[in-house]
């Protein structure tokens, strides 16, 4: 399904949405769209990601304990 979204720009972003679009070759439209998905891309970034925190098991002090990091180097070489 495809929906349309009708918004009401300022003239300052009006302006600037026209000369992008000229200087790209992109419509307006394009723009818009593509400026949508990375802002929604950013917000939803994080709480995929939180989900996974802390569900790790091993050691407590595995990101300061050096002997892991000596053992993890030997085993790659």
């Amino acid at each position: 399904m495809q929906d349309t979204l009708t918004i009401r720009l300022g003239d300052d972003l009006a302006e600037a949405l026209q000369r992008e679009a000229r200087q790209t070759g992109l419509s307006k439209g394009e723009i818009a769209r593509q400026a949508i998905a990375d802002r929604l891309r950013k917000a939803g970034g994080l709480p995929v990601m939180s989900r996974h925190f802390g569900a790790m098991r091993g050691p407590a002090d595995l990101s300061t304990n050096k002997a892991y990091r000596r053992a993890w180097t030997r085993r790659r070489a």
